[in-house]
């Protein structure tokens, strides 16, 4: 059907990779000759990895460092992955309401409510706690698969595909694209920039640094020639480079980020969440995936947490010979009545584990009695502000090489840099969740939560100073960093 080539296709994909951009009408024509005759080699997923340092709060330690690799895929390929999505999405939308499970996987889909409109994280941390709120004396497990997308096994993944598809055996052009989503390639996106001659060593305030030798802005979207492609990354050719291609040498294992994997990590799991979801049916609770994070609210205590844990942990097991239940991020909370409200009690799964003021579920905590946006998730948003201003200081202080930092500090327009992540007109609050910021994220979700909520907002009460003091920090040390002394001519 024509309707199958005119599925969104978001900004069109701007980014530097090894293919440049296309019209909507060549993508069109790319899909239709790929359906036809896939014969198409994929270019290699980018790849580097993402490094933060959580925020640490007042009178917490510091926290661990944070890494995350991320994997993006060229144009083209990932026009393809979001097509062949497109289509297995609607097989499997149609098989989770054959088997009575539509409400349990509730990421990466259109989960509506009742008005119609998309549910988002919020809504569903709401469904678990009114859940918590319906059962009263119940136990509350959550369970997070260890690396899951890196994790699937690629024979599974083929079996569940062909049952979607009710075939044997994969038609060639899903082939293809299961080929390329398992036994995918990836380049290191720093050496590949390296390589290409837009990343070195370059002189900044006084010493060499490491960084990109033009603007990103200027860094062209096609970044090479295919000639150029094969000679300097696939390393083919006399004389030429080692190649920086890595081939997934692994039966298991998916790159997380592209179009068709968040399809892939729902569906892998299909046969489990129906044995998960019957287990808490049967018991008078209820069972929700979102992604890695298994969540069961059961009627009873300690006996029905652990007869429970040890259940999933057994079924996983049965899915994959890689996959495993991170027992560290187990997670168990009883919650008693106590009149008309509920009493909440942390239960230690290892001896290292620190003691929780309530249950934590995408992105909430829940002590029985009121909702708050979780520590790293407000810790995440001052990390966000403080990574902007350290951007905008740099940029403010490269415009002014004479002005001082008091003066920098005087024009710097603070209320106009607020507003990336704060107050926005009520008329403007809408349930597109791209359009949020952090303070309107804050206002639905409170709103979401009614009087359970409004401790939420009081969260981020101290967001305009916190601003300040990181713009202030930041532009002070530029500032001190550009009156660093030239290094001595040796020659």
């Amino acid at each position: 059907m024509d309707d199958d080539y005119d599925f969104p296709l978001g900004d069109q994909k701007q980014y530097p990779h090894f293919d440049a951009p296309i019209s909507r009408r060549k993508i069109r024509q790319l899909l239709r000759d790929f359906e036809a005759g896939p014969d198409r080699a994929f270019y290699p997923f980018f790849r580097y990895e993402q490094s933060w340092q959580p925020y640490r709060l007042e009178g917490e330690p510091k926290p661990e460092r944070k890494t995350r690799e991320i994997r993006y895929g060229a144009r083209r390929d990932a026009y393809v992955f979001a097509f062949y999505r497109r289509k297995l999405a609607r097989l499997y939308e149609a098989r989770l309401a054959e088997l009575g499970i539509a409400d349990c996987p509730i990421a990466y889909r259109q989960v509506r409510k009742g008005n119609g409109a998309g549910k988002c994280n919020i809504d569903f941390a709401k469904d678990a706690f009114d859940e918590i709120d319906r059962l009263g004396d119940c136990v509350a497990v959550a369970l997070d698969i260890r690396k899951y997308f890196e994790r699937l096994d690629h024979r599974r993944i083929k079996r569940v595909w062909c049952d979607l598809l009710d075939v044997d055996e994969l038609p060639a052009d899903h082939y293809a694209v299961y080929r390329n989503i398992t036994r995918y390639r990836t380049v290191d996106q720093r050496e590949v920039f390296r390589r290409l001659g837009f990343f070195g060593p370059k002189f900044v305030n006084g010493q060499w640094i490491e960084g990109f030798l033009r603007p990103y802005r200027d860094v062209p979207k096609k970044l090479c020639s295919r000639q150029e492609f094969e000679e300097k990354i696939c390393g083919k050719g006399p004389g030429a480079a080692p190649s920086l291609v890595v081939v997934n040498p692994n039966a298991y294992g998916i790159p997380q980020g592209a179009p068709i994997s968040d399809l892939i990590a729902n569906f892998y799991l299909m046969e489990f969440d129906t044995v998960m979801a019957a287990y808490a049916r049967e018991r008078g609770g209820t069972y929700m995936r979102y992604s890695d994070d298994i969540l069961l609210i059961l009627p009873g205590g300690r006996t029905e947490a652990d007869a429970a844990i040890a259940f999933a942990i057994d079924e996983i097991r049965r899915h994959g010979p890689e996959l495993r239940i991170k027992e560290q991020k187990t997670c168990v909370a009883l919650f008693r009545r106590a009149g008309d409200q509920l009493d909440f009690e942390h239960v230690p799964q290892h001896p290292d584990e620190p003691n929780k003021n309530g249950f934590e579920y995408l992105g909430f905590r829940y002590d029985g009695r009121r909702v708050y946006v979780r520590d790293s998730t407000i810790s995440g948003f001052y990390r966000k502000v403080a990574t902007a201003a350290n951007s905008e200081a740099a940029k403010l202080v490269a415009a002014n090489p004479t002005r001082g930092a008091a003066d920098l500090i005087g024009a710097f327009d603070f209320s106009l840099f607020s507003q990336r992540f704060a107050r926005v007109k009520r008329t403007k609050l809408t349930d597109d969740y791209r359009s949020w910021t952090f303070y309107t994220y804050l206002k639905r979700a409170s709103r979401t939560f009614g009087s359970k909520g409004d401790r939420i907002l009081r969260q981020a009460s101290g967001f305009p100073d916190f601003v300040r003091s990181r713009v202030e920090e930041a532009i002070t040390t530029r500032v001190a960093k550009r009156r660093a002394p030239e290094p001595e001519n040796t020659a």
